[in-house]
């Protein structure tokens, strides 16, 4: 059997392929939007962890300058820059502990409880 040499793609090869593009697309949404899910949620947690350790050292070096454990406060933690921001396109500080990661709206709350003790939050936006 001779085949018969087509002069184009048919109509009918166009709309399987369109379909399978289609279906093929549609069923890596879930995915992708799982990995930037996860992508914003790891930058919120290195931030985290990033002014947690922050401000452990600067409480720990208090000792050395006025020999007693002292967790800083909000502003002095942001206007002294010991939280240095790699990515100030991305997150928003009110100088007063709260830092806002602007893609998602998650934020990290920092608040003095006490000279020696503080806590720290992530608050992820509804």
């Amino acid at each position: 059997m001779f085949w018969k040499k087509d002069d184009g793609i048919a109509v009918a090869e166009m709309i399987t392929l369109f379909a399978l593009i289609s279906i093929m697309t549609f069923s890596a949404l879930p995915f992708y939007n799982n990995l930037i899910t996860h992508t914003h949620q790891t930058k919120v947690k290195t931030m985290y962890n990033k002014i947690k350790t922050s401000i452990i050292i600067a409480a720990t070096d208090s000792v050395s300058v006025n020999g007693m454990y002292t967790v800083p406060i909000a502003q002095q933690v942001t206007s002294n820059k010991i939280i240095n921001l790699d990515d100030s396109n991305s997150w928003a500080n009110n100088g007063d502990g709260i830092w806002t990661y602007l893609p998602t709206g998650a934020q990290i709350i920092y608040n003095r409880i006490r000279d020696d003790d503080y806590s720290l939050i992530i608050k992820y936006r509804d």
